[in-house]
């Protein structure tokens, strides 16, 4: 897997647990989520002090979003695998079974590594 591709799912996970953090179990309506929704503030905001009135009103915003943002996550996922699919299409069988035996040898590697990086 590639250097950058690996980064844009990362990216994509972090974004998506992000979105699942913040988010409520049944998704309220604009007016009803800015009345009881809960959330996650994003990152720093608690240290500005902000109010119980701002705190509500940011997780009302964030509510609004969410569903939005999980529809184009959910196209950027399948415009992945549809790119990856066709790229892999150009690839003869044999070179499919390097890829495959190539891959497979990077996890095995990655899962040796230490988690503070020194390999």
């Amino acid at each position: 897997m590639s250097r950058s591709r690996f980064v844009g799912i990362v990216l994509v996970a972090f974004v998506a647990c992000g979105i699942i953090w913040a988010q409520e179990a049944p998704k309220p309506t604009a007016k009803a989520a800015a009345e009881k929704v809960t959330g996650r503030l994003p990152n720093n905001y608690a240290k500005l002090g902000i109010s119980e009135a701002q705190r509500k009103s940011i997780y009302g915003i964030q509510a609004k979003y969410n569903d939005q943002i999980d529809a184009l996550m959910k196209q950027i996922e399948d415009l992945r695998s549809k790119r990856d699919a066709e790229v892999e299409g150009v690839l003869t069988p044999e070179q499919k079974e390097k890829l495959k035996a190539l891959q497979k040898d990077a996890a095995a590697k990655k899962s040796e590594a230490k988690p503070d990086g020194d390999k």
